[in-house]
């Protein structure tokens, strides 16, 4: 009940933000959610002793969030991976007491702010794109890794034989990657017809498949991340679904991916 009521909660919130909410307001819930989801990763790595730099780890997270939306005072995002890689590996060796010590604290650091908030801070790279553009292919990026999770889930808790990768995640099945896959490609059909009809045939089949993709190695990156950690939810902030990160691991790649397909093969031509 309370995995029903959360999710009831946040598909009409995730709905409203990416069509409807001012950009103000949609770029200070995003900051939100990808500063709580680089805490709960960074958590992860600390509770394997890694004493990584939480607040500061933090702030670079918020600031990339920052730095993609194109608003002054303009920030670039090179410019805090920068100072990241720099100041990080300075503050290991003047605050931790022992080589290992300080390298678990700069790669339980940096690594979370990477993978994590970088990806995370394309989804207001996605936003920020002019017109109706941007708040669509948002959307189209959510429906398709929502599909793809719950097409996997059904599929492979039914059919589900051969171990994807038992190492990691060992109730993830090859059979519920293709239902993901399927469900996948319904989403961008759905995307197609209904909200983002000048998108081609052609490129929703492909971003189906692509964003089937890389929400299943967000998946596998944060379960790699909670198993080396010894937890099953990133934190309990949201009940019956676990913490942020569980909410949004699928988008930290799937976010980057659809941004530079975006880039590459789609701006200037829909």
């Amino acid at each position: 009940m309370k995995r029903l009521l959360t999710a009831f909660l946040l598909i009409p919130a995730a709905w409203y933000l990416c069509k409807r909410a001012p950009f103000s307001l949609f770029l200070a819930a995003m900051m939100l959610v990808a500063g709580a989801a680089v805490w709960e990763a960074l958590s992860l790595f600390a509770s394997r002793g890694a004493r990584p730099f939480r607040v500061a780890g933090t702030i670079a997270a918020l600031a990339l969030a920052w730095s993609f939306a194109a608003l002054p005072p303009r920030v670039d995002p090179m410019a805090v991976i920068a100072a990241l890689v720099v100041l990080v590996p300075i503050a290991a060796m003047l605050g931790r007491e022992d080589p290992g010590a300080m390298v678990e604290s700069i790669a339980g650091t940096i690594v979370p702010v990477a993978i994590v908030g970088l990806g995370l801070a394309h989804c207001v790279a996605l936003r920020a794109i002019p017109g109706e553009n941007g708040s669509d292919l948002l959307l189209l990026a959510l429906v398709c890794v929502t599909f793809s999770d719950t097409g996997a889930y059904y599929v492979g808790s039914a059919f589900g034989s051969r171990r994807l990768a038992p190492a990691i995640s060992p109730k993830k099945s090859w059979e519920g990657v293709f239902g993901g896959w399927a469900a996948s490609l319904l989403g961008a059909a759905v995307a197609h017809f209904w909200f983002f009809q000048r998108l081609s045939a052609a490129h929703a089949i492909v971003l189906g498949t692509l964003l089937c993709a890389a929400g299943i190695a967000g998946d596998l990156t944060e379960s790699l991340l909670k198993r080396a950690a010894g937890v099953k939810d990133s934190s309990g902030l949201l009940p019956g679904h676990g913490g942020v990160l569980d909410r949004v691991d699928s988008l930290m790649v799937a976010a980057p991916v659809l941004y530079y397909y975006w880039r590459v093969f789609l701006a200037g031509a829909i």
